[in-house]
């Protein structure tokens, strides 16, 4: 199997729903009722032996039971940039939350990478209190047993390179086995961020997210973002309206990175 150069991934951020929520449900400690739109995305990298994704979203039912806004399946945006979920054979699972995870059976013949100690969190005895049920989908978790033994979930323990150029590192902070993503592309190292920094405002302004398993990890997560990342304007935050604007919008919901 050969290999792209690194430095020559494409990276491109597809939107597919958003939801509006209270600053006070949200930033930590934050006591404002200011609306703050959530945008969801996949992340699709393109260039190297085969497409590797970032996430999977979530399905339809979850968007109808979350009240999820302007919910579009995030496999027809993949078609329009030239994926076909059925043939998706790599996706990178940042953590379990029910946004990044509960999309696992759109990528039917996927091998999904997901940190070793994120799976014995959602697994384990405290995943089954309710602050934690909230933020996951438990039907989808429970799959995670089969697809384990049918040999499509590796699981990852720290950082490690995928493929040359491209690299997950285990944050933590946000859940137990956060993990992110660079990508070494054209415009530089590019650093995924996922939900280690939801929107700008976390990692600029040292302002996390009230969703969190361990705090000192989630502000330690900042420093190795920006430590990664090429230079600031390479991280592509989580869920943040901005990213819209930051890079290059080619049509509804379809964002070139790099």
């Amino acid at each position: 199997m050969s290999f792209n150069q690194p430095g020559n991934y494409e990276i491109y951020a597809l939107k597919y729903a958003e939801k509006q929520l209270d600053a006070c449900q949200f930033f930590y400690r934050n006591p404002s009722h200011e609306k703050v739109t959530l945008y969801f995305y996949i992340w699709c990298i393109l260039g190297g032996p085969f497409p590797i994704l970032v996430d999977t979203g979530f399905c339809y039912e979850d968007a109808q039971v979350r009240e999820i806004s302007n919910y579009v399946n995030p496999t027809s945006l993949l078609s329009k940039i030239g994926v076909d979920a059925l043939e998706v054979s790599l996706v990178l699972i940042t953590h379990l939350h029910w946004d990044h995870w509960g999309g696992y059976s759109l990528f039917p013949r996927a091998t999904f990478w997901v940190q070793r100690e994120e799976v014995a969190f959602f697994t384990g005895p405290i995943a089954r209190y309710e602050p934690y049920q909230r933020v996951t989908n438990p039907a989808t978790l429970a799959e995670l047993v089969k697809l384990n033994y049918g040999g499509r979930i590796f699981m990852v323990e720290g950082d490690r390179q995928v493929i040359p150029g491209i690299r997950v590192y285990w944050v933590g902070g946000h859940t137990a086995g956060t993990q992110i993503v660079t990508v070494q592309t054209a415009r530089g190292n590019v650093v995924l961020a996922s939900d280690a920094s939801h929107f700008y405002r976390n990692i600029e302004r040292r302002d996390p997210v009230q969703i969190i398993t361990h705090l000192p990890q989630m502000l330690m997560a900042f420093e190795k973002i920006e430590e990664l990342a090429g230079s600031k304007e390479l991280i592509v935050a989580g869920h943040d309206p901005q990213v819209v604007t930051r890079f290059q919008p080619l049509e509804e919901g379809i964002i070139k990175i790099a």
